[in-house]
């Protein structure tokens, strides 16, 4: 049967067990001839099994995977490149399946901006597997034996502070920072022994459940809503709780979480008594004490909390734990710390150390040129709202997001969220606001996200009786797009661009594919469908040349899962096409199977019936995965001649070297 599809047409198609075998060496033979383990099938895909463990346990994390850092050196997006891949972990955060990439690569980058996670890590691909496990790492003075005592409490020296510059009253709780241990690999903060106890790793899950509640309650758009008077969004410590008991004093710990920002930002805090309210010019006369030197992606790699110290009213006694009811604390945020100046390399992956003293001088520099951003938002540029503060009902915390661009004129995004931290406090009561804001709870529906591979598939018509081996006759370049939803599909548009160039063939070429049953769903587009399964895109080659033809299958829930996903598709061309005829001519990729449709009888044993020439070195068929705007061969030019691809011959003859052959035509 056979079936025209009007771009417009959908068409539900029934479930069935799937009739298609990529190996055909596993037990179903294309066509007679021998074990396909004989012959090299010029594949130029991989399968990697991907594992993930992200440390949390109750969140479920979206990644995107790509072949290359998709982020520039400033941090920002390449919107130009796609990720091959992508998925939700299960509700441990952790992920185990395979991502299909091409074979040239050798690292794959897994990439995600949800809260807490690591924005993106390159993972080598060794022996087909990449992986990746989330360790707690030790801060120096914290062994092995004293890491699972993440509770404890963290008390500074009394009166510990240093001075990051006199003239702005600018203090920090910090003496040396580094940014990376080559023992360890392991990127983290390193401080003094005599400050150790201030700051202090805390395992992911310890946030967990609180950082996939903030995921949801600040997405990446503009999250205004969230905005209040410096009143609200500053922490109050109450002299009487919620419940009518008096507050004395209370522990003030906070946490930096996560950083999504561009820059590489500080970030510290300031107090004054409750109920003064102090004008825009007393505020910035106020000593103001750093807490974290430096927050970027990836630094530090792991929650790290600090104690926050009082240091008296008129903030010249020494430093203490307890900060006394009746006081209010408000938060800076010093950004774009690099500005050209602090780097020490060109690559941020790099294994240098920063100075406390560089540091320290971008802090007074961007607090000299009065682009620091307060919590006070009278005390901004453009009176710019740059901090938001909510409150978490399950925990009692108070999470703090900034706005890093808010010194800028027009205030950023408004997402909140480049830098996000928490707070907690003992008793947990004393810093409750029933004004302030409150992390909602989050929607258990994901929402729709995407991914986009790319091919050129490159046909030879004369089969079996051979050809010159230029791979031009047919030449079509897939674009497909998969959408999910959680762990399941719910649609696949596969797009295909006649590329092939005019002359390239005699014969009235049509170019389709089949795919499993189950990975059929309903359909739309447009196509000649000849089975359940098997879709004929375009009828002659050379008459669609530049046109694209568009196919679009649609998944309901739970129908197509995304884990593992492979639909087994199996392009192929036939020779001399006329519609509806059977018995016809065929060609596949190397030991990829006929269709029932196929005059099976052409296939007469050795090579060419596994798609390949008689010598075995050439195909008749290739997929080039990851690449499209291909450079056409000559026509009746073999490929792997001089100035068409000459590294294909390398390649085949040593499948394991020049796997990127394709990208070169010269």
């Amino acid at each position: 049967m056979y079936k025209f599809l009007i771009p417009t047409a959908i068409v539900s198609l029934c479930m069935m067990a799937s009739c298609v075998e990529k190996d055909p060496g596993n037990g179903d033979e294309p066509n007679p001839g021998g074990e396909t383990e004989n012959y090299f099938d010029f594949a130029t895909e991989q399968t990697v099994n991907l594992s993930l463990d992200y440390g949390f346990s109750g969140y479920s994390v979206n990644f995107e995977v790509y072949t290359e850092n998709p982020y520039n050196e400033d941090g920002t997006l390449n919107e130009e490149l796609k990720p091959i891949y992508g998925a939700f972990t299960d509700n441990q955060s952790q992920f185990s399946g395979s991502v299909k990439c091409p074979i040239y690569v050798e690292t794959l980058y897994v990439c995600s901006d949800y809260v807490g996670v690591p924005k993106c890590l390159a993972l080598d691909i060794e022996n087909n597997v990449a992986s990746y496990e989330y360790e707690m790492p030790i801060m120096p003075g914290m062994t092995a034996a004293t890491r699972a005592s993440a509770d404890s409490e963290c008390i500074s020296i009394d009166g510990y502070r240093t001075v990051v510059s006199e003239s702005h009253g600018l203090y920090g709780l910090y003496d040396s920072f580094s940014r990376y241990d080559a023992a360890t690999g392991v990127t983290w903060w390193a401080y003094n022994s005599n400050v150790n106890d201030l700051y202090q790793t805390i395992d992911n899950a310890e946030t967990q459940g609180l950082v996939e509640r903030i995921n949801e309650a600040l997405p990446k758009q503009d999250n205004s809503q969230y905005i209040s008077s410096a009143e609200v969004t500053n922490l109050r410590i109450v002299e009487t709780d919620v419940d009518g008991q008096e507050v004395t004093s209370a522990h003030i710990d906070i946490v930096y979480l996560d950083a999504t920002g561009d820059y590489e930002n500080a970030m510290g805090y300031y107090y004054y008594k409750t109920g003064t309210n102090p004008s825009a010019a007393e505020i910035k006369a106020m000593p103001k004490f750093v807490i974290y030197p430096m927050t970027h992606n990836g630094t530090p790699d792991t929650p790290v909390k600090a104690r926050l110290q009082f240091f008296g009213e008129d903030y010249s006694e020494n430093g203490i734990d307890d900060f006394p009811a009746g006081y209010t604390i408000g938060w800076i945020l010093f950004p774009n710390l690099y500005n050209g100046s602090l780097r020490p390399d060109e690559d941020w992956n790099g294994q240098n150390d920063f100075e406390v003293s560089s540091i320290n001088g971008c802090i007074e520099r961007v607090y000299g040129n009065n682009e620091a951003i307060y919590s006070n938002n009278e005390c901004n540029n453009y009176s710019n709202n740059g901090c938001i503060t909510l409150t978490d009902p399950e925990t009692g915390r108070v999470v703090i997001g900034f706005e890093d661009q808010a010194f800028q004129e027009g205030g950023g995004d408004k997402s909140y969220n480049d830098i996000l931290f928490y707070v907690e406090a003992d008793p947990a009561t004393a810093i409750y606001d029933p004004d302030r804001p409150v992390i909602p709870d989050p929607d258990p529906d994901p929402e729709e996200e995407t991914y986009t591979t790319v091919a050129t598939i490159g046909f030879e018509d004369i089969w079996p009786n051979g050809g010159d081996y230029d791979l031009n006759d047919v030449l079509v370049e897939q674009t497909r797009t998969v959408t999910y939803k959680g762990d399941y599909i719910t649609k696949i548009e596969d797009a295909f661009k006649v590329t092939n160039l005019a002359g390239s063939a005699e014969y009235t070429d049509a170019f389709g594919f089949t795919v499993d049953y189950s990975a059929v769903g309903s359909v739309s587009g447009y196509a000649v469908q000849e089975e359940t399964n098997q879709f004929i895109m375009f009828e002659d080659g050379q008459s669609a040349i530049g046109q694209t033809f568009t196919l679009v299958r649609t998944f309901g829930d739970g129908q197509l899962s995304n884990v593992d996903f492979d639909d087994h598709f199996n392009p192929f061309i036939v020779s001399q096409y006329v519609r509806g005829e059977k018995n016809r001519v065929e060609i596949h990729l190397p030991s990829y199977a006929m269709t029932s449709w196929a005059n099976a009888t052409l296939a007469e044993g050795g090579h060419t019936a596994y798609y390949i020439s008689e010598d075995g070195n050439y195909p008749f068929a290739i997929k080039l995965e990851g690449v499209t705007d291909w450079v056409p061969v000559t026509e009746s030019v073999r490929i792997g001649s001089a100035g068409e691809y000459p590294r294909f011959n390398n390649w085949v003859a040593d499948p394991t070297s020049n796997t990127d052959w394709y990208l070169f035509k010269e």
